[in-house]
């Protein structure tokens, strides 16, 4: 049981997708566990930047369409980043229109079909923004994905803080995003 271990609520943050938060929240009540609503906003501005959202109003229509640009954006980075992988003669089995997909799962089936050793390589060599089938493609901006994550009543938080502790950017990158 999730409350004896100390747990009060949990969150799925998948990227730029809300697709399994009902399913969650069902779950949730049955091992007695509150479900709160989330994401994770894929964007971009000097480099990526994730952008967490929790409880705001996924159900809303004009929600669902302003998320639906945002997967469309997706999807058309991986097309890209699959386009390119293919003429390195590197095939994966995503398709351009498959939702949910990532460059993690990208990198995950490069190191089954033994393209990589690991995902660290896969990002060092093909995936990240230095590798050979990186692609800057539209994003939305880490700005948007607050106000959109605002604008339906949500809470919005930075992603991996550590990563911009790291690099001397997270006082700057809070600062703007507040």
């Amino acid at each position: 049981n999730y409350r004896k271990a100390g747990y009060d609520f949990i969150a799925i943050t998948d990227h730029d997708s809300v697709s399994g938060i009902d399913e969650a929240i069902a779950r949730g009540k049955e091992v007695g566990i509150r479900v709160l609503v989330g994401i994770e906003i894929s964007s971009f501005s000097n480099c990526e930047i994730h952008v967490l959202g929790y409880n705001f109003d996924y159900k809303n229509p004009a929600f669902q369409e302003e998320l639906a640009k945002i997967q469309g954006m997706r999807r058309v980075r991986n097309g890209a980043i699959l386009r390119r992988l293919n003429e390195l003669g590197l095939p994966l089995s995503f398709t351009e229109d498959m939702d949910g997909v990532g460059r993690l799962n990208m990198a995950k089936e490069m190191g089954e079909k033994g393209y990589v050793k690991d995902v660290n390589e896969a990002f060092e060599k093909y995936l990240g923004p230095k590798g050979k089938a990186y692609q800057e493609i539209k994003r939305t901006t880490p700005m948007d994905a607050v106000k959109l994550i605002k604008k339906y009543g949500g809470i919005a938080s930075l992603a991996h803080p550590k990563k911009y502790l790291l690099d001397k950017k997270l006082d700057l990158l809070v600062g703007g995003l507040k």
